[in-house]
C-alpha cells in the first residue's frame, strides 16, 4: 500500500509541475488540421530490434505507445513530454511485460522496452538541435558496438512518473512525427515543410573505475563550436 501511495504522490507532483509550466497550453503533440499536407523535408532514423527476452512484449508495448503519438505535430515553442503523451503505462491500457534496466540490473516490468522509443526520439532531436529540457541516461552499458541501438551517451531512460523525456520545438515551424514498426526494426521520421539541417554529434569517452564516462557535444547555432549536451557515467 505504501509504494502505491508514494507513486500517486509522485504522479501528483509531476502533474503539478506540468501545470506550473503551462500545462496543455505548452505541452503536447497535436493533430495537424490538413490531412493532405505534404511534408517535403525529413530526418529519418531506423534502429534494429534484436532478439531478447520479452521481445514479443516489447514489440507490443512499442506499438501501443506509437499509436498514441503517430502522425502528430509538435508546434513551435511547444514541449513534447513522453509521459504526458503516453500516460501511466498499465495493463488496463494494453501494456505487457517487457525488459527493463533498474538500478543497474536487467529485469522485467509492465511496459518494458519503451526506452528504445524514447531513445530514438532523443537522438533525432539532438541531430535537429531541439532544446532538451529533461533526459536521463541508463545506469549500465549492456551492449557492444554491434548490438548498440545508438551511440553510448544518446540513450534516454524513462520511468513513470519520475524520469521523463521532454523536448521543446525551438524551430519556427511545425514538426510532424511518424513511425513504422516492424518485427525487426523501428523507424522514426521528423518531417516538416521547411528545410531541416542535421547537426553533427561528437563524443568523448573514457573508462575509469569500472565506469564508462561519455560526454556528448552538438554543433552550436551561435558560433558553430561543439556545445556540451550531456555528461554521463555508465557501469560496465
Amino acid at each position: 500500500m505504501i509504494p502505491f501511495i508514494k507513486l500517486k504522490i509522485k504522479v501528483i507532483l509531476r502533474w503539478f509541475g506540468i501545470f506550473l509550466q503551462g500545462g496543455p497550453i505548452n505541452f503536447g503533440l497535436k493533430p495537424y488540421p490538413d490531412d493532405h499536407t505534404t511534408w517535403s523535408e525529413e530526418l529519418k532514423l531506423t534502429l534494429p530490434i534484436l532478439s531478447s527476452p520479452f521481445k514479443e512484449g516489447k514489440l507490443h508495448n512499442l506499438q501501443v505507445a506509437i499509436d498514441k503519438i503517430n502522425n502528430m505535430v509538435l508546434y513551435p515553442g511547444k514541449i513534447f513530454s513522453f509521459w504526458y503523451e503516453i500516460g501511466e503505462p498499465t495493463i488496463k491500457k494494453g501494456f505487457k511485460e517487457g525488459r527493463v534496466i533498474r538500478k543497474g540490473q536487467v529485469s522485467s516490468e509492465i511496459a518494458g522496452g519503451l526506452c528504445q522509443l524514447s531513445g530514438i526520439i532523443y537522438y533525432l532531436s539532438l541531430e535537429l538541435g531541439l532544446e532538451i529540457l529533461e533526459r536521463f541516461p541508463h545506469s549500465r552499458d549492456l551492449y557492444n558496438e554491434d548490438t548498440r541501438f545508438t551511440p553510448l551517451g544518446t540513450d534516454a531512460s524513462i520511468v513513470f512518473p519520475t524520469k521523463d523525456l521532454r523536448i521543446k520545438n525551438t524551430l519556427s515551424f511545425p514538426l510532424h512525427f511518424s513511425w513504422v514498426l516492424l518485427e525487426s526494426e523501428l523507424t522514426f521520421r521528423i518531417q516538416s515543410q521547411s528545410p531541416l539541417k542535421r547537426k553533427n554529434i561528437y563524443f568523448k569517452q573514457t573508462e575509469k573505475n569500472g565506469y564508462s564516462h561519455v560526454q556528448v557535444f552538438v554543433d552550436s547555432e551561435t558560433d558553430g563550436k561543439p556545445k556540451l549536451c550531456s555528461s554521463d557515467a555508465y557501469k560496465l
